[in-house]
């Protein structure tokens, strides 16, 4: 019963740490996020709900990537505050070991590790595509109608506008100048008014202006080159009211389907599905282009094809070929030949690129199977990181904790990130580029937890201090010491 208790006990303290740092964590790389695209979101006038479900969206993508964080930062927060308390010795004065303290925290991480796969492997494709589905269609979307006083205004497709002033009653305007050229042949229509009034209608498709005291100006052209020889129109009005589709300005909807194949999009299967067919298509490409070089490329065959007048076609010199031609008919051979090493190197030319990137979307369907194990390994690894270190450091709270949490963790991910890198380019295997990060860690983790486990003062400088005297002290020194304690 009072292990239970005890259990209970260390899993309540690690919860609330637990949320707290993976939602500031999350919140973190969302601000990131949100500053690398800001310029491409802001001032499109897109809904506030459209926008809310977008960063949603965008926020719970962020939630494997914070997790190995949140975890390294509540174990050495949890493990920090209850050496700093003293319960940690208290539990080992009673017969606790720190393996068995750190048992009911690692069975939770080992809960926490499996719902961080199911989630990247069945949730978070669904999340990606909803996510990207709306980001596109924002950053699509053209920037929102704003009109300004003295500044000509060209976000509405085929129009151009100039606002003098305005009033303070945001409708009526003044000095107005209105440029249509939605013909495509220049600015064939223009609008000039000394007053008048802008408002929308109801569902924003369309911006509507009643110009007074105005001329309208019209060259009617069916061909640029008429502008010298067809008179302007001019007509001067009253009143004359313009209306002017808005419907360019409003947020696209592109189909979901267009972003499914996307890598960070499927799950393990498809994955798997996608990087076998990949490779498929490789391997039947290289035979394409094989064939391709045979049948095409290949200079002294061609030639034998176009041969006429001669029996055996299968095989011969082509020196002596050569030299029984006239000099008219070698200069037409080596222009052939030569155009022919022109369209093969840029046929070669173009099936390298698309090499590159087959090879390139196969180590991105690569990458992404793994990284659905990767950061659930990572889990419980920078947990044996942190909570033994933890119980060492002694110390709670978001001090210490945090700067040494995310050190470690800058670490952790600078080095996983070069190794990604490094995979998608071709220049390190698939398996080992994954891994890496995860097997450097591991002994690390273990280390601390053997140290930790037997009170080792791994952060006290004097055991350091000692330890060299000893190295560089002469062994007869050493001996008389000893002699003499």
């Amino acid at each position: 019963m009072r292990l239970k208790t005890l259990h209970i006990f260390l899993i309540k303290k690690y919860i609330p740490p637990f949320l707290a740092t993976l939602f500031i964590g999350m919140f973190i790389f969302l601000m990131i996020f949100t500053f690398t695209y800001i310029d491409e979101i802001a001032g499109k006038g897109v809904e506030t709900s459209t926008l809310i479900q977008m960063f949603g969206y965008i926020f719970l993508t962020f939630l494997p990537d914070a997790m190995p964080l949140a975890v390294l930062l509540s174990s050495i927060m949890t493990f920090g505050n209850l050496g700093e308390t003293y319960e940690l010795a208290s539990m080992k004065s009673a017969g606790q070991s720190l393996l068995s303290i750190m048992r009911p925290v690692l069975v939770l991480i080992i809960a926490l590790s499996c719902f961080c796969f199911f989630y990247s492997n069945y949730t978070l494709p669904y999340i990606h595509l909803k996510a990207a589905h709306l980001l596109y269609n924002v950053r699509a979307s053209k920037p929102a109608f704003n009109l300004k006083e003295g500044v000509y205004y060209n976000g509405i497709d085929g129009y151009t506008i100039k606002v003098g002033n305005k009033d303070k009653d945001g409708i009526t305007i003044h000095n107005i100048y209105i440029y249509d050229h939605t013909e495509g042949l220049g600015n064939t229509v223009q609008m000039y008014a000394k007053d008048g009034e802008i408002s929308m209608t109801k569902d924003m498709r369309y911006l509507t202006f009643k110009l007074k005291d105005g001329t309208h100006y019209n060259q009617p052209l069916t061909e640029p080159k008429q502008q010298v020889t067809r008179p302007n129109m001019i007509m001067h009005f009253k009143q004359q009211n313009i209306r002017i589709d808005l419907s360019s300005l409003k947020m696209e909807n592109y189909k979901e389907d267009f972003f499914k194949g996307d890598a960070s999009m499927l799950n393990i299967g498809q994955l798997h599905s996608y990087r076998d067919s990949s490779e498929k298509y490789r391997k039947d490409s290289y035979h394409q282009t094989y064939q391709q070089f045979i049948n095409q490329y290949f200079f002294q065959k061609s030639l034998v094809q176009n041969k006429k007048n001669e029996k055996d076609t299968a095989s011969f010199l082509l020196s002596k070929y050569l030299v029984a031609q006239t000099a008219q008919k070698k200069k037409l051979i080596y222009e052939s030949a030569a155009n022919m090493i022109k369209s093969a190197a840029s046929y070669m030319e173009s099936k390298s690129n698309e090499e590159e990137e087959q090879k390139a979307a196969t180590a991105k369907y690569a990458i992404e199977w793994h990284k659905k194990f990767t950061v659930s390994f990572a889990c419980l690894i920078l947990f044996f990181v942190g909570a033994p270190l933890g119980a060492i450091v002694r110390k709670g709270g978001f001090g210490m904790p945090v700067v040494i949490s995310v050190l470690i963790f800058i670490i952790y991910h600078v080095v996983t990130i070069t190794l990604v890198k490094m995979v998608s380019e071709g220049k390190l295997q698939t398996v080992i580029g994954m891994w890496a990060s995860q097997c450097f860690f591991l002994p690390i983790g273990l280390w601390l937890s053997f140290k930790a486990a037997n009170d080792s003062p791994i952060l006290e400088g004097s055991s350091y201090t000692r330890f060299f005297k000893k190295l560089f002290t002469p062994k007869e020194n050493n001996a008389n010491t000893a002699i003499n304690q």
